[in-house]
């Protein structure tokens, strides 16, 4: 508000100072026509909390989880809005964020149950045909039917080889 204000106190000083120097009557513009619109510049937006849940939430659909606070959407907020809007996103998905803790423990389980050969040859097998391929060949061998094994072969993919 104070830039939009300053903004405004220049165009009219400026309005004025056009009006006041010129002597002839044709130059001479009515200060009311420099005058810029009173809308906000769209980069000057006043972000809300809101609108930095809305950016978590987005970058945690996309599994990219990272410090967001210096984005424009959240820093105007201070460090405990900041915490506040972090905790209520990671709140609204502690479900999905335990079940994939426990889902990451049966796969380390599995992974340490390997042995040092056996996790070799899964990153070998993992590189050459990729973790699809690795998951339907696990889903042949593994019994549990609660264990997703295309999310195994990603997760040892990817935190494992």
């Amino acid at each position: 508000m104070r830039h939009t204000t300053a903004t405004l106190l220049a165009a009219l000083l400026l309005g004025a100072a056009v009006g006041c120097g010129s002597s002839s009557s044709d130059d001479a513009k009515p200060a009311t026509k420099s005058i810029p619109s009173a809308t906000p510049i769209p980069s000057q937006t006043a972000f809300t909390i809101d609108d930095c849940k809305a950016l978590l939430e987005k970058n945690f659909a996309a599994d990219a989880n990272t410090d967001v606070s210096a984005e424009e959407e959240c820093a105007s907020l201070t460090r405990d809005e900041y915490v506040q809007a972090v905790g209520d996103v990671l709140t609204g998905h502690k479900d999905d964020i335990l079940a994939d803790a426990a889902a990451e423990a049966v796969y380390d389980d599995a992974w340490e149950a390997l042995g040092s050969e056996g996790q070799t040859t899964t990153c070998d097998l993992l590189e050459a045909d990729g973790p699809e391929s690795v998951g339907i060949l696990l889903g042949e061998s593994v019994t549990d039917p609660s264990i997703d094994t295309d999310a195994m072969a990603k997760y040892l993919f990817a935190e494992k080889c």
